[in-house]
């Protein structure tokens, strides 16, 4: 997953003016990681491995998911941050029937209702989910038709 999303997503280095993540590379921002600056141009791609590891497919509990959803809900925690991207996961199960707490902890109650939920379903509706989000953002004049290809991308490889 990890190599999908540096190969297909992300790619090299970026610095673009109206980004506010500022400097990025492989999808690391400078913004998210503010250890990397000064130095963003020379992260390595195993390096850029590693961060995404640690800073986001553990804490995010990725191998807990079912196969059919691990890459999307990756891909959001990226995107959205951990916490945020839990709650987009929780808001997505509760609009399928599920009565969950949107509290950005993913526990027992969140991990069953997303393995009691056809896979297809929820990763529909929690694709709409994060495309609301993404809508709703001020840089979506400008970012929008790149956030809407990577999801599209994402839940097609999913």
């Amino acid at each position: 997953m990890i190599e999908f999303i540096i190969d297909r997503i992300e790619k090299g280095y970026v610095n673009h003016p109206a980004d506010n993540g500022g400097e990025t590379n492989w999808g690391i921002s400078v913004r998210a990681h503010p250890e990397l600056k000064g130095r963003m141009k020379k992260l390595t791609k195993d390096e850029a491995k590693k961060i995404y590891r640690l800073s986001y497919f553990t804490p995010a509990q990725i191998a807990k998911y079912p196969g059919k959803v691990r890459l999307a809900v990756f891909d959001g925690a990226i995107n959205h941050g951990v916490k945020s991207n839990n709650k987009i996961v929780q808001r997505a199960l509760n609009r399928l029937g599920h009565k969950l707490a949107v509290d950005g902890v993913v526990g027992p109650m969140t991990l069953a209702a997303v393995k009691a939920t056809d896979p297809l379903t929820f990763l529909a509706t929690y694709s709409r989910q994060r495309l609301e989000l993404f809508k709703k953002h001020e840089d979506y004049s400008w970012a929008g038709a790149g956030w809407e290809y990577r999801l599209f991308l994402i839940c097609s490889a999913s």
